[in-house]
């Protein structure tokens, strides 16, 4: 009985010991920081570092916190500071540039404000009713459709100009300089054509309407050519332009 009490304690001081010598494996902590690091400080590289490429073998021990509790590691040369400032630097460029440039773009725009008073829309489809525009220069100007009833245009410089589907019912053209310009499809009732230069100009059917054509050169003026027939027989195609000195009705090639 002795001889077997003696043997299982010389088992079990063995055992007890092996079993106190015995430590368990440790989570290797520094392994999983690095390796938190790494992932975390990777996600922040992508979002908050403009993608910019750190390695977590160059990282030191100022901590940042993101968002997802992990915690990453900042960089602390000074070549990796510069990268991401010149990122940030030229990030800010580009929005300042295109900032700038939409500034430029909204302020050269035209507005009716602008048309008015010479800008690109000119005075396409706006009612002038009785405006006086005479003594000026309109050379090139956009008239469509334009309302001019009444309006005053007198010994004002109209090359080029385009009054397509105007109303220019009792307008002033006496003395303008008209070259160019034209005139079909318009409403010119009572109009005054006194004196006006307008060679080279387009008229239509409306031309018959016209209060006067007295004294007007309308040298090489493209004229439908019933119209011209039944312009040819108007009692006021007569006189001499004052400005190029040809008659009137050799201007229109009446016979």
């Amino acid at each position: 009985m002795r001889s077997a009490s003696l043997a299982l304690f010389v088992f079990i001081i063995p055992a007890s010991h092996a079993f106190l010598a015995y430590k368990p494996p440790l989570c290797d902590h520094s392994i999983m920081s690095e390796r938190k690091r790494s992932s975390g400080f990777n996600q922040l590289s992508s979002t908050a570092i403009s993608k910019t490429e750190i390695h977590h073998d160059d990282v030191t021990d100022a901590d940042v916190n993101l968002s997802n509790g992990i915690v990453a590691r900042a960089p602390s040369s000074s070549h990796q500071l510069e990268r991401i400032h010149s990122s940030s630097t030229l990030q800010n460029f580009f929005l300042a540039s295109t900032t700038a440039a939409s500034i430029l773009f909204l302020a050269g725009a035209p507005t009716p404000a602008s048309a008015v008073s010479g800008g690109g829309l000119d005075y396409a489809g706006l009612d002038i009713t009785g405006r006086d525009f005479s003594n000026g220069d309109y050379k090139g100007k956009d008239f469509t459709q334009t309302i001019a009833k009444g309006a005053n245009f007198a010994k004002s410089n109209l090359q080029g100009c385009r009054f397509y589907k105007a109303y220019l019912v009792n307008t002033n053209f006496e003395g303008a300089d008209a070259r160019g310009a034209s005139f079909e499809d318009t409403s010119m009732d009572n109009a005054n054509l006194r004196n006006i230069d307008a060679r080279g100009s387009y008229f239509g059917q409306s031309l018959l309407d016209v209060q006067s054509m007295e004294g007007g050169d309308f040298t090489d003026a493209q004229i439908p050519v019933k119209t011209l027939k039944l312009v040819c027989n108007r009692d006021d195609v007569k006189g001499t332009n004052p400005t190029t000195g040809v008659d009137t009705r050799e201007s229109l090639m009446c016979l």
